[in-house]
């Protein structure tokens, strides 16, 4: 069975794979969209690893140049 933090981030993997197939779809999918979705996660969660993961993904969005 999975502790709580490989479930995280077993979960992470999962989400950041879903993240990277809609982007690479065009028109799917708008990046604000993303961030906005993103943002909201991290002010709700109580994982802080949820929450540092969701911002760095945030950070990393922001500064994506497509």
């Amino acid at each position: 069975m999975d502790s709580g933090e490989d479930g995280n981030e077993n979960a992470l993997e999962l989400i950041g794979s879903i993240v990277h197939r809609l982007l690479s779809q065009k028109g799917i999918v708008r990046k604000d969209d993303l961030i906005n979705a993103l943002e909201l996660l991290s002010k709700s969660t109580a994982d802080r690893h949820v929450r540092e993961s969701s911002i760095k993904v945030i950070q990393m969005l922001r500064h994506r140049v497509h």
